[in-house]
């Protein structure tokens, strides 16, 4: 930074007192604290404390940032000699990642021309699920469901995560993801397309196909009239996304002779000249030697995020382990440990980038039943099972342990999750009776919810929010949610110490709402509440959903640029996926399902051709 410019923000000592001392007049001083910690040596090779000298007068930092402050998360940078060098690799783009977002980079920088390597810690490529959100273009316009206001779905999305995300980077994604989503699609020419959520699928064609969401929608469903609306712009990759990104890797190994993936390969430490990313050291898991990778043209971090590296997620998520959130997390490398570790959180901090604030964990609730929770860093299969309830996130009436209605049922999952945490023992009981399939058709079509009532599911499609009688009574059969004649005994048999006879009375409240169309305690929408006068009940316990990702990365924008502590673009340097900051704030938005696949998608596509491009 310029001296002119440093001292443009600086202050001194008698006006930093001065200031302290109205304020404390006024009864307001707290502690002062930096914005944004630094990294403890960030900016330089060796990781020297030396490196936090931009300091003022005042002993404020001009990035507003303590001088003695550090990231107490971050190990000591690796130090990595000739010797431990087996094989130099030079390339114009190096990937570092092969997830959703690293698989797009990849192929995009191939198809510019561009000679590329990419490195990944597992065997393969790393996926989950398969759902992606797509607004507008030609597929979603022969499901019905073009004409989305690309502005509309960007306010939507800030003001949900309290506007500290960046508007940029979700308003290019909602204006041009749709062709790119066709991009990323046309590996196989000729896809199948599903006519809708419940059709039967070709045995010729499952071993990839699309599948809209909840089409046709509930006749009682008006999204635009929905106080949370959830926007029916998605889409499922099945039979699951891995598949799709499988084939986009043989795609580029069939076109790109000098595109080349290696597996088994940990990317560590970046390598800086004159302030320029310029490339990698790679670890070889299976010699234990490194690659010095060279990149003439740029790197892309797309290495995931943190929330298996419990010095990182409790440094900026703490509130994930008070509420004792368990970790879901089913990816492995060839070393046997989670791939999400926060490698690229560690790298930008050694190199002086900068970390987005208001990281936001994703625990929407999934489910009503509730299981054994697990320790953070498990695999977290059994807690899929255990939270997965056979209502969902379905808006019957929920009951906390002093048999308290506690919130207004009908919210998204992340919401629901919030209100949840809240909760004495953070546990809930959702109540419903035997007209249910009468009711749940006026439900939302949204993440989680029983929308649909079924006599048999396709044999080859699984239709979101689609509940057969048969499905019910195997739950109730298999333990996972209770039946009973009476609501005194259905509340005995649910267990867990919630008060039987408050929660008689907040449900007979609740029924006389109901029955009287008004919910004058949380304002309920009328049509989605009903009386409990109908044996026989049924009821399920629920606790905290368990955490998927946790989104916080390295501060980017819409180019996939990063920026330092300045705020000041790292030249060669791009993020995409998970890594990529400031596309969430706070909390995962999910009035779309599939919004983080497409996403990291959208943006490994852009990263990729920048990057070849140097924009």
């Amino acid at each position: 930074m310029k001296e002119s410019e440093k001292n443009q923000y600086s202050i001194d000592r008698r006006t930093f007192l001065s200031g302290a001392g109205v304020l404390a007049a006024a009864g307001i001083v707290g502690t002062v604290a930096g914005c944004s910690p630094q990294a403890a040596g960030s900016g330089t090779e060796s990781g020297s404390d030396d490196a936090n000298t931009d300091v003022t007068s005042s002993g404020i930092s001009s990035g507003g940032v303590a001088a003695d402050s550090t990231l107490p998360w971050l190990p000591a940078e690796p130090q990595i000699a000739d010797v431990d060098i087996e094989e130099e690799v030079d390339v114009d783009v190096v990937v570092c990642g092969l997830g959703t977002a690293g698989v797009a980079a990849f192929r995009s920088a191939a198809e510019e021309g561009a000679r590329v390597a990419a490195f990944e810690k597992a065997d393969s490529p790393q996926a989950r699920s398969g759902e992606y959100a797509v607004v507008n273009g030609d597929m979603m316009k022969e499901w019905g469901r073009d004409g989305l206001d690309p502005d509309y779905i960007t306010e939507h999305e800030m003001d949900e995560m309290a506007y500290l995300a960046k508007r940029a980077i979700l308003s290019r994604w909602a204006k041009n993801n749709a062709p790119v989503f066709d991009w990323w699609l046309n590996v196989k020419p000729g896809i199948y397309i599903a006519s809708d959520s419940f059709s039967e699928i070709p045995e010729s064609e499952r071993d990839l196909y699309i599948s809209p969401t909840y089409l046709p929608l509930p006749e009682a469903y008006h999204w635009q009239e929905e106080r949370h609306p959830s926007i029916p712009a998605s889409l499922r990759v099945e039979p699951e996304n891995k598949v799709l990104l499988d084939k986009n890797m043989e795609f580029v190994a069939g076109q790109y002779n000098d595109a080349i993936p290696y597996y088994g390969h940990f990317v560590e430490k970046l390598i800086m000249d004159g302030g320029r990313c310029v490339g990698c050291y790679v670890r070889n898991a299976a010699s234990g030697a490194y690659k010095k990778v060279v990149a003439r043209k740029g790197v892309v971090l797309s290495c995931g995020e943190y929330s298996s590296n419990l010095d990182i997620l409790n440094y900026y998520c703490p509130e994930v382990a008070e509420n004792g959130v368990p970790n879901l997390w089913i990816n492995f490398d060839v070393e046997g440990n989670p791939t999400n570790t926060g490698d690229g959180l560690k790298m930008g901090a050694w190199i002086g980038a900068a970390i987005q604030q208001h990281h936001a964990p994703m625990i929407h609730w999934m489910g009503a039943n509730k299981g054994n929770t697990a320790d953070q860093g498990t695999s977290g299969l059994d807690i899929q099972a255990s939270v997965s309830g056979i209502m969902g996130t379905s808006p019957f009436i929920q009951l906390n342990k002093f048999g308290k209605r506690y919130m207004n049922e009908d919210v998204p999952g992340q919401q629901i999750e919030n209100q949840l945490e809240m909760q004495p023992d953070r546990t809930t009981w959702m109540i419903w009776d035997s007209k249910w399939a009468e009711q749940v058709p006026f439900f939302p079509a949204s993440h989680g919810n029983i929308c649909y009532v079924m006599g048999e599911k396709p044999a080859s499609n699984n239709p979101d929010g689609a509940l057969t009688r048969k499905e019910l009574d195997d739950a109730v059969a298999g333990g996972s949610c209770f039946k009973a004649d009476s609501l005194e005994e259905l509340l005995q048999a649910l267990g867990g110490g919630i008060d039987v006879d408050e929660a008689l009375k907040s449900i007979e409240r609740y029924s006389a709402l109901a029955r009287s169309g008004y919910d004058e305690d949380f304002g309920k929408k009328a049509s989605r509440m009903f009386p409990l006068e109908n044996p026989p009940y049924y009821g399920a316990s629920g606790g905290v959903s368990p955490l998927l990702v946790c989104l916080g990365g390295l501060e980017s924008d819409e180019e996939c640029r990063v920026y330092n502590n300045e705020r000041e673009v790292i030249p060669g340097l791009y993020a995409a996926g998970n890594i990529q900051g400031n596309r969430y704030a706070v909390q995962y938005p999910i009035a779309f399902k599939g919004l983080s696949h497409s996403l990291c998608m959208y943006y490994g596509y852009v990263a990729g051709k920048n990057a070849v491009n140097g924009v």
